[in-house]
This record gives structure tokens, sequence and C-alpha cells, in this order.
């Protein structure tokens, strides 16, 4: 317990601070949850159960060292703290407040965006005490992970927003594929074509699945999701194309097989396939892909394969290498 002296100047200071806060709150018209943004943001010391800390302190800033976070999102979630695997997460919250912030890049996200993203429908009290609880439990898993559980400084909160702290060295897979994609691209412009294959190569592999599958159904998810499924696609296609005018038709069909596994309807493909098994003599084969085609379409689509798909059927019939 508090000594009786150092009792009574805590009970002045904290009552000191709240004749200031009301008078502020007076003269600016502000109402208590702001007052208390005011507060956290310029850390005064008001004892609360549930503070928020606005940035780390600067015992925890010189404690960072060289701690880094390694982030898979396409695919498995998987998370690497200074080179060790989180395998269990205390908390499902607390793990998804860590992928809604990878969704956002490195830019801060509002706790109220956190809270209609996380916890849609409920009451702002509550949903504001879960996200201060998931927070928590983040940081405490990310601490714990490296041997520093005394660490929190992970995820910052500044201005009503929270943020990944810019200070840690992190590493994100969609980042890297993206950058790779960019990249690539350019090159393609720039009539540098091997080297964008090598940057399309190397998007590809980082692929290992859609992105954060194991949250299918939540909404937030949706649009990042298939908006890097159909880059990948993209990039598949452009590989398929690239083996094929080069005459790797193994290659080539490797790279139509996975767009088929990410999209059965994709006549492109099944076009290529249809070209690479005639071109390596194997024209039973050819005509197996063409009435998979055909059986796909009608069953997913309710429609016949395409004139240009159909035109390559009648050359194999006709004893055609296509």
């Amino acid at each position: 317990m508090e000594s009786g002296e150092a009792g009574l100047h805590r009970v002045d200071r904290c009552a000191a601070i709240a004749r200031l806060l009301r008078q502020f709150q007076a003269d600016y018209g502000i109402d208590a949850q702001e007052l208390r943004e005011v507060v956290l943001s310029t850390s005064l010391p008001i004892p609360s159960r549930d503070s928020e800390r606005d940035a780390p302190s600067q015992n925890q800033e010189g404690d960072q060292g060289n701690l880094s976070l390694r982030i898979r999102c396409l695919g498995n979630f998987c998370v690497q703290v200074s080179g060790q695997t989180i395998d269990h997460w205390r908390s499902s919250r607390a793990r998804s407040v860590l992928k809604y912030l990878i969704t956002r890049g490195r830019r801060p996200v509002s706790k109220d965006v956190l809270m209609e993203a996380l916890w849609p429908g409920w009451d702002p009290p509550h949903a504001n005490d879960n996200l201060k609880a998931a927070v928590r439990t983040l940081r405490e898993a990310l601490g714990s992970a490296c041997g520093r559980p005394g660490t929190d400084s992970w995820v910052l909160y500044r201005g009503g927003s929270y943020l990944l702290n810019p200070e840690v060295d992190l590493w994100v897979d969609v980042e890297q594929f993206e950058s790779h994609w960019q990249a690539g691209r350019q090159l393609e412009k720039e009539a540098r074509v091997d080297e964008a294959v090598s940057e399309f190569e190397s998007a590809v592999k980082l692929y290992g699945g859609d992105y954060l599958e194991d949250d299918l159904y939540e909404d937030w998810t949706l649009l990042h999701r298939e908006g890097l499924k159909d880059t990948y696609l993209a990039m598949l296609g452009r590989l398929a194309d690239h083996s094929l005018r080069t005459a790797d038709y193994h290659g080539c069909i490797a790279y139509c097989q996975k767009i088929l596994l990410k999209d059965h309807c994709r006549e492109d493909a099944f076009q290529r396939l249809i070209c690479c098994h005639s071109r390596l003599g194997q024209r039973n084969r050819a005509i197996t892909w063409y009435r998979l085609c055909e059986a796909t379409v009608r069953s997913e689509l309710g429609i016949e394969p395409s004139a240009p798909t159909v035109r390559l059927y009648q050359r194999l019939l006709g004893d055609e290498h296509v």
C-alpha cells in the first residue's frame, strides 16, 4: 500500500487533473470519450485499468533491438516473431486484429473501423472493450514469442488509430507478391521480357493459397482476396504464354493446370493445353482436354465452348497439329 503522504499527493494530483479536464470540456465542448483520447494521446499519468498507450516509452523503444515480424497471408496465416513461429493463439480476435492491420498495409487504422469490421453490430462501449482486450493479448503474444513478454511496442495507438510500429522490421508475403507483379509489368513495358518473367515467377512462388483463406466468410477479406487471385491468374497466364512461345510445352501445361485449379472455366487455359499436347504428339490427351472443357462450361456456366476452342477441336479431328 502507498504511504499516507504519497497517497495524498496522488489524490491531489488526480483531483487537479480532473478539474482541468472538466474546465477543458466546458470551454471546448468535447465529450468525455474525446477527452479520454486527448489524455491518452498526450500520455498524461491518469491511472486507469484500461487505458491505451499512444507510443512506447523511451526504454521500450530502446529495447526493440532487432525485433522483426514475418507474416504470411497467402494460404494459411503464419506469423514469425524474430524467427519464432506463433503456433498457438490465445485469442482468435487478437489474431484478427493483426490480420486487419496487415490488410490495410502500414497505414494507421482508426479504432472505429476496427470495431465495425471485427464486432459489427455491437454497441460501441462493448466493442471498444473487446478491441482493447484483443490488442493487449496481441501485444502479449508477439512479445512472448520472442522471449520479451514486457515488450508491448509492436502495436501502437496514436490519435485514435492503431498501427504496427514502423520501427519493427516487417516482411509480408502479400507486399512482396504485389511488388514482383508491379516490377514485372514495368519490365514488360520496357520489352525486357526475360526479366519480367523472372519477376512473375518469383511472385507465383509466394502464392501459397488464397489470401487469408481461413477467413473466407469475413467481409473485410473478400475484395482483397479476389483482387490478389486475379493478379495471380494474370501472371500465370503471362507465364503460360511465354512458355508456349518458347516451346516449353511442359512448363505451359503446368501453368495452365494451376489456372484451372483456381478457375475451372478458363477456356484460354484449356486452349493452351490442347495446343501443348498436340505439339507433344499427344493427340488423345488434347482431345480429352477439349471434352473436359466442354463438360465444364456446360455444367458450370450452361453454355457451349467458344468458337476458337471448337475450331481447335475440329482441327484435331482432322488430324492436324494445332
